[in-house]
C-alpha cells in the first residue's frame, strides 16, 4: 500500500496537506494521478480536509512515503515560502494547429475513441534531449510518432509559433496562481478560429528554473494533455483529451536537494473544442527566469551590418532605423550577458572589396550554455560542439540534453531578403533561456538571427542593449559602453583571429553610379517586410552598401 502526501491549493484556494492510505496508486513519483486518487482525495479536492497544513516554521510529520521506508520530519520555510511573492510573468511557447491535424478531434469524434479519457504513459518517463517529450511506443493518445513530434515543435505549414506571457497572481499560502477557465491564447489569430467561438487545437510549453526549498509544490487543474517534467522525468501525467482534471505534486517526496537548483518543465495541449480550463498553483522559488518583456531579434546580415534588438521584431522584420555596421576585422561581441555570450568572427573573404568584412563564424558559449561551446562556420568551415564537428550531413540534426537542438535543413526564405541564390543551407537553434537562432550559411559568409528577451543583469554588443531604444544603439553608443573586441581570455574560438585590422569606411558616394543605381531599385524590391512595407532608409542603404562593396560572394548570391 502507498501513502501520497500532496501539497496543493483546491477548491477557492484552500492550501491542505493531505495523507492518504490503503488504497492501492500507480505512484512512482510522490503524487497522486488525477482519476487515480482515492476517495478521501476526492473529498479534499472539493474542500473537504482533513489534515490541516502544518504553521509556518512548524515542524510536520511527513507520512511513509513512495520510495521510503522510513518517516522523517519536513521543515517549512517561514521567509522563503510564506512570504508574500510579486506578481510574476513567465514566458511560454505557444503553437496553433488546425483542426484535422491527425491528433486533433472535431465534436463528432468524440469518446470513445483514441485519447479519450485520462491516458497515462503516452510519453516516456524521461525528457528527449531537446527538453522535449518522447513519444511512447506503447502509447495510445498520438497516430505516430511523426505526428507528435510536431507539438512542441516548430513545424511549417502545420503549426504556427507564437510567445505567450502567463502572469502568476501572488495567493494568500504565499504561492502563485494562474487561473483561466476559458484559455484561448490563439483566439482570433494565427490559423484562427475555424467557425467556432474560440480558436482551438494548440499546445503550450513553460520552462522554469527554480530553487528547491522544502515545502515547494505544484498543482495543476484543467484539460487536456498535460505532461509536468522535474528535472527530466516525468512527475506529473494528466495524458489524454479528457475534462478538467487535478493534479498535485508536492516536490517535497522527489529527493531533491535543498538549496540546489533544478528544472520544471510544463508540457499542455487543447485538442478538441469543447473547454479550455487552466490553473496553475505553484510554491516554487523561482530562480534565474527570463524577464517578461516581449522577444526581439537581432539581424546580422550582409558586409555586415546588425540590424539591433530594438530595431527588429520576433518576425525578422526591421521596425526601427538603428543599423549597426561594422568594417573593422577580428571577434566581437554580438551579445554579453552575465549567462549568454555570442561572439561574432569578421574578416574579408578573397572577393571582399578593399577589405570589407563579412561574418565568417560566430560562436556561443556562457554559463546557460553550462561550459558547451558551439561554433558556426561558413560553408567554407564547418560546425562544431566542444571541438568535435556536427552537422555534417545535409539535412541532418543535433541534440545535447537541456542544452540544445539544432537542425540543418533547406530553409524557404532567406534572412536577407537581397539572396538569391538556392538552396538556402538554414541551421535552427533552440537554447536555453529561450534564445532561439537562425543562421543561413552561405559561400564565405554567415547570415543569422539572434531572438531572445531581455536578460538579467543587462546585455550589450552588437545587438545592443535590448532596452526597447533603438536611439542608444548606434556603433558610437555601444562602443561608448564596452569594448566591443573580444579579448584573448573571453574567446570562445579555439584560435584566436589573425585578422584584427581596421578598414577605413566606404560611403555610398564611393560606389559607381550604375551600380548604384542597380543596387537601390533591386534593395527597395527585395527588403519587404511580412506586412508588405518597404524597409527602413538605414537597412535599404545597408542593403545598397553590400550590392557596391561586398564582392561576388554577395552579388552572387
Amino acid at each position: 500500500m502507498l501513502t501520497i502526501r500532496g501539497l496543493f491549493s483546491v477548491g477557492l484556494n484552500l492550501a491542505v496537506a493531505t495523507s492518504v492510505s490503503g488504497h492501492s496508486i500507480e505512484n512512482t513519483h510522490g503524487f497522486c494521478h488525477a482519476g487515480s486518487c482515492s476517495n478521501e482525495n476526492i473529498l479534499l479536492q472539493r474542500g473537504h480536509a482533513t489534515t490541516a497544513l502544518a504553521a509556518p516554521g512548524q515542524r510536520r510529520k511527513r507520512p511513509r512515503g513512495v520510495g521510503s521506508n522510513v518517516t522523517s520530519d519536513v521543515v517549512i520555510n517561514a521567509t522563503e515560502m510564506r512570504r508574500a511573492p510579486k506578481t510574476v510573468q513567465i514566458p511560454c511557447t505557444i503553437r496553433d494547429f488546425r483542426h484535422d491535424h491527425a491528433d486533433f478531434y472535431l465534436p463528432e469524434e468524440g469518446p470513445p475513441g483514441r485519447s479519450f479519457g485520462h491516458v497515462k504513459g503516452c510519453v516516456k518517463q524521461q525528457l528527449g534531449p531537446d527538453r522535449k517529450p518522447v513519444f511512447h511506443e506503447n502509447g495510445t493518445c498520438f497516430n505516430s510518432s511523426a505526428s507528435f513530434a510536431q507539438w512542441y515543435n516548430d513545424a511549417p505549414g502545420v503549426n504556427i509559433h507564437d510567445n505567450f506571457t502567463m502572469e502568476f497572481l501572488p495567493n494568500e499560502f504565499g504561492g502563485l496562481t494562474y487561473d483561466n477557465p476559458a484559455f484561448f491564447p490563439f483566439d482570433g489569430k494565427a490559423w484562427g478560429n475555424e467557425t467556432f467561438e474560440h480558436n482551438y487545437w494548440f499546445t503550450m510549453e513553460m520552462h522554469v528554473d527554480f530553487v528547491y526549498v522544502p515545502g515547494s509544490t505544484f498543482a495543476f487543474k484543467g484539460d487536456d494533455d498535460v505532461w509536468v517534467f522535474v528535472n527530466g522525468s516525468l512527475v506529473m501525467d494528466l495524458g489524454g483529451v479528457h475534462t478538467p482534471l487535478d493534479g498535485a505534486l508536492s516536490l517535497d517526496d522527489l529527493h531533491l536537494i535543498p538549496g540546489e537548483k533544478a528544472t520544471l518543465d510544463f508540457f499542455f495541449a487543447e485538442r478538441q473544442p469543447v473547454l479550455s480550463t487552466f490553473k496553475i498553483d505553484m510554491r516554487l522559488k523561482l530562480d534565474d527566469a527570463p524577464l517578461p518583456m516581449p522577444e526581439r531579434t537581432c539581424m546580422i546580415w550582409g558586409d555586415p551590418h546588425v540590424n539591433v534588438f530594438d530595431s527588429v521584431d520576433p518576425d525578422g522584420d526591421a521596425i526601427g532605423a538603428s543599423v549597426v555596421n561594422i568594417y573593422g576585422h577580428g571577434d566581437y561581441w554580438i551579445v554579453r550577458s552575465r549567462a549568454i555570450s555570442i561572439q561574432g568572427r569578421y574578416n574579408a573573404t578573397q572577393w571582399s572589396i578593399d577589405g570589407q568584412s563579412a561574418t565568417r563564424a560566430i560562436a556561443i558559449g556562457g554559463r546557460f550554455m553550462r561550459g558547451h561551446t558551439l561554433i558556426i562556420e561558413a560553408m567554407d568551415g564547418q560546425m562544431t560542439w566542444d571541438g568535435d564537428a556536427i552537422l555534417q550531413d545535409f539535412p541532418s540534426s543535433f541534440a545535447a540534453e537541456g542544452l540544445i537542438s539544432a537542425s540543418y535543413h533547406e530553409l524557404e526564405e532567406p534572412i536577407d531578403k537581397a539572396e538569391t541564390h538556392r538552396p538556402i543551407y538554414g541551421v535552427k537553434l533552440d537554447l536555453p533561456h529561450s534564445v532561439r537562432v537562425t543562421v543561413n550559411r552561405w559561400a564565405k559568409h554567415l547570415d543569422v538571427l539572434i531572438s531572445m528577451r531581455p536578460q538579467r543583469g543587462g546585455q550589450d554588443g552588437h545587438c545592443g542593449n535590448l532596452n526597447f531604444n533603438a536611439t542608444d544603439d548606434t556603433l558610437e553608443s555601444i562602443s561608448a559602453r564596452m569594448n566591443l573586441r573580444v579579448s584573448a581570455q573571453d574567446s570562445l574560438f579555439p584560435v584566436d583571429s589573425l585578422d584584427t585590422a581596421e578598414v577605413t569606411e566606404k560611403s555610398i558616394a564611393d560606389c559607381a553610379p550604375e551600380i548604384r543605381e542597380q543596387a537601390q531599385a533591386h534593395c527597395e524590391q527585395m527588403q519587404v517586410n511580412g506586412d508588405g512595407e518597404a524597409a527602413s532608409e538605414p537597412f535599404i542603404k545597408a542593403c545598397v552598401y553590400d550590392a557596391c562593396f561586398g564582392g561576388e560572394d554577395f552579388a552572387a548570391q
